[in-house]
C-alpha cells in the first residue's frame, strides 16, 4: 500500500546531527549515500534518546560535568574559557591512558589537536539524560561563566550559607556524584556502583519509555558482536510500544538494505570491476533470501503506522525521500525473484534519480570522474540504529557493577 502523507518538508538541522553526519561519511561503509539518514536518526533517537554514534564510553556522562565544575570555580575570561576546557580534557585524556585504558578515548591518536572534544561529543546527550540543566550549546556555556561568576558573588546568603531569595539556576543536576579522588592522575572507564545507579536513574527519569532504560532495566549484558537490538532479544518479549518501534525499525532497515546494495552494484558494473560485481550480486542474493524468510512480517506491516510513527517521533521527512521509500518498497516487494528485481530498470532508474536528486553533479552514476573516487563500498552496512555504537557499550558499562554486585 502507498503512503499519501502530505506534511513532511525540510527543517533546519541541529548542530548534533550535523555533527554526526560528517562523522558517519568519514566511515565509508556507513555513510547514507540515499538519503535514508533522517529516518535512520529518528528512530534511533526514539529507541535511544541522549546517544550518537560519535560516543564512545558511559563514563563520559560523568567525565564532563566533573570537569566542567571544576571550570566553574576557577578565574578566567573571555577565550580563557575554551582553552582551560580544552586542557582539562587533554589532562583526562592523558589519565586515562594512564590508567591502562586504550579503547574509547576521544582524541586518543590526535591528543591536543583533536578536532570534537568529550564535551562536544556528549553535550546534546548530558541535556537529554537531565544530566545539564544549561539550555545553550557548548560555546554558549562557556560564554557564560563569566556572568554565572559574578552572579554568584552576588547571592546573599543565609548564615547557614545558603542562598537567600531567589537563587541562579545549577548548570548541573544537583544530585550528580561526587568525582574520584585523583581523576585527573590515573583513570578508567570503569563506573562504581553509586555511578551507574545515577546514570541509570537519568535514564529512567528523562526516558523511562525508551527501549534504552528497558535494556539497562532487563539487567542482561549484551553480546557486543549481535550486530541488532532484534538479536539480542525476542521482540514478543517487548511490552508495547516498544515492539512496535523496534518492529518498524528492522523491516526498514532490512528492506532499505537492497537499495543500498543495488547501488554499490551499479557503481561496480559501470566500473566495470567483475569481482565486486560478482561481491555485490551474491549479497543482494542473501539479503532476498532474508527478505523471504521475513515474508509473513513484511507482508502484515502496518506501512501506514511507520510513518505515523516516524512523524510522531519528530521526524520530518522531505516528500521526495518518503517518495523514494515508499517506490521502493512497492518494487522490492512486487518482485517474484532478485533476479527479476535487478533486471527491473524501474528500480535502477529509481536510484540513478535518487543519486543524482541528492549529489547533482557529485553523483557517481554516468560521472567517471566521480567514479574515480568510489574505492568498492559506499553506505553498504546495513542501518543498526547505534546498537554497534556506541549502545551495546553503554549499556554494558552501566551494568558491569550492578551484575559484579550480583
Amino acid at each position: 500500500m502507498a503512503s499519501v502523507f502530505a506534511w513532511l518538508d525540510f527543517s533546519d538541522k541541529e548542530r548534533r546531527d550535523a555533527l554526526e553526519v560528517i562523522d558517519l561519511f568519514r566511515e565509508e561503509d556507513t555513510r547514507d549515500e540515499l538519503g535514508l539518514g533522517v529516518v535512520r536518526d529518528t528512530f534511533s533517537d526514539l529507541l535511544f534518546p541522549g546517544t550518537s554514534t560519535i560516543q564512545t564510553r558511559a563514563r563520559y556522562f560523568l567525565f564532563i560535568p566533573w570537569l566542567l565544575q571544576d571550570l566553574e570555580t576557577r578565574r578566567g575570561s573571555g577565550a580563557d574559557w575554551a582553552r582551560r576546557a580544552r586542557h582539562l580534557q587533554g589532562r583526562l585524556r592523558d589519565s586515562l591512558i594512564k590508567g591502562g585504558e586504550e579503547d574509547g578515548i576521544i582524541g586518543y591518536r590526535a591528543g591536543i589537536n583533536v578536532q570534537r572534544l568529550p564535551h562536544s561529543v556528549y553535550w546534546q546527550g548530558l541535556r537529554r539524560w537531565g544530566i545539564l540543566r544549561f539550555h545553550g550549546s557548548e560555546d554558549e556555556y562557556l560564554r557564560s561563566l563569566d556572568l554565572a561568576r559574578h552572579r554568584r558573588k552576588e547571592i546573599v546568603r543565609t548564615d547557614d550559607g545558603e542562598p537567600a531569595g531567589d537563587a541562579p539556576e545549577p548548570n548541573w543536576d544537583p544530585n550528580l556524584p561526587e568525582p574520584p579522588d585523583g581523576l585527573l592522575k590515573s583513570a578508567t572507564f570503569d563506573l562504581s556502583a553509586q555511578e551507574a545507579d545515577y546514570l541509570m536513574h537519568r535514564i529512567a527519569i528523562s526516558a523511562d519509555d525508551s527501549l534504552l532504560y528497558y535494556l539497562i532495566d532487563l539487567r542482561k549484558p549484551v553480546d557486543e558482536t549481535t550486530r541488532f537490538i532484534w538479536q539480542h532479544l525476542d521482540q514478543g518479549q517487548l511490552p508495547d510500544p516498544l515492539q512496535s518501534h523496534v518492529s518498524h525499525a528492522r523491516n526498514f532497515s532490512e528492506s532499505m538494505h537492497g537499495a543500498a546494495l543495488l547501488y554499490n552494484l551499479m557503481l561496480a558494473e559501470e566500473k566495470g570491476k567483475s569481482d565486486l560485481v560478482n561481491r555485490y550480486e551474491r549479497r543482494l542474493a542473501e539479503w532476498w533470501d532474508l527478505l523471504r524468510q521475513r515474508s509473513a512480517g513484511l507482508a502484515s506491516w502496518d506501512r501506514h503506522d511507520f510513518w505515523q510513527t516516524v512523524r510522531n517521533a519528530g521526524g520530518r521527512i522531505p516528500p521526495q525521500t518518503l517518495h523514494f521509500i515508499e517506490t521502493w518498497w512497492d518494487l522490492a516487494f512486487g518482485a517474484s525473484s532478485i533476479d527479476e528485481l535487478l533486471a527491473s530498470g524501474s528500480a535502477r532508474q529509481l536510484i540513478e534519480d535518487r543519486e543524482r536528486r541528492l549529489k547533482r553533479s557529485r553523483a557517481r552514476i554516468g560521472n567517471p570522474r566521480a567514479l574515480e573516487l568510489w574505492s568498492g563500498a559506499a553506505g553498504t552496512a546495513q542501518m543498526d540504529y547505534r546498537w554497534g555504537r556506541p549502545v551495546a557499550t553503554l549499556i554494558n558499562d552501566i551494568l558491569a557493577p550492578q551484575i559484579e554486585g550480583d
